[in-house]
């Protein structure tokens, strides 16, 4: 035989816990809002047997067992979280971390190229200059050409040395990564050359000498080769425009 209290009653209309007059809902697992009409409860009869008989329940009599409309029990406080450890901060690169191999030289064949390839345009510039007067006064004439082939020639040059610089800038920057210098100075600030100023040379050398320890001479030979490409082209724009006045075209 099962014993009742081992598991819930089941479902049915049950004398109202509270103390109402009326049958409440039990569901199985506990009481409803819903409310039946007065039943007035059948008494058991007690038998006089021996207590081996199981006494007979009324059918609307509270069963056994069945839990009281009592509020239920509460529950325990859960064990409150713990704040999360926090993050702590991610270990900042060291000096050794972004320092090349021992003995890594910072000089490729193709940074010295990308320094020293401005020299041609100054070459260009200086004969310019020293035939200044001439093409002037040919681009002057009324019967003048739009484009004469001195100027192919030099725009020619000029868009072949900056396309030069561009592969001289993706090379140097592979062989330093063969070389094991970490995060060295980004090839595509190369690109800087269409510009003429020499963004790359600058950055990179900045960068190399703070994994190796040194390599700021191809810097320092840019910018002088630089510096001297704006002096010629301030010279050239001021003897043009000093032609111009003493040509008589500017009254």
């Amino acid at each position: 035989m099962t014993d009742v209290n081992s598991s819930p009653p089941p479902a049915g209309w049950y004398p109202d816990p509270a103390g109402s007059n009326r049958t409440r809902w039990w569901n199985g697992f506990g009481w409803s809002d819903s409310y039946g009409e007065p039943v007035a409860p059948v008494i058991p009869v007690i038998p006089t047997q021996p207590a081996a008989v199981t006494p007979v329940v009324a059918e609307n009599a509270a069963p056994v067992g069945a839990p009281g409309y009592g509020s239920a029990p509460a529950y325990g406080s859960a064990p409150a979280y713990g704040s999360a450890p926090a993050y702590g901060s991610a270990p900042a690169y060291g000096s050794a971390d972004l320092t090349a191999p021992e003995g890594t030289s910072p000089y490729t064949p193709f940074i010295w190229l990308i320094a020293l390839l401005p020299v041609i345009g100054l070459v260009d510039s200086v004969l310019a200059l020293l035939t200044f007067d001439q093409i002037v006064t040919e681009a002057l004439a009324p019967d003048a050409a739009a484009f004469t082939p001195r100027d192919l020639i030099s725009g020619a040059v000029s868009w072949l040395v900056i396309g030069l610089t561009v592969l001289f800038g993706i090379l140097d920057w592979r062989e330093l990564k063969k070389r094991g210098v970490p995060r060295p100075f980004h090839w595509a600030w190369i690109f800087f050359a269409v510009t003429t100023a020499p963004v790359y040379v600058v950055g990179r050398s900045i960068i190399v000498r703070r994994r190796v320890g040194s390599g700021l001479a191809p810097m320092i030979v840019s910018l002088v080769l630089f510096v001297a490409s704006i002096s010629l082209g301030i010279t050239a724009f001021v003897r043009a425009i000093s032609t111009v006045f003493d040509s008589g075209f500017v009254s």
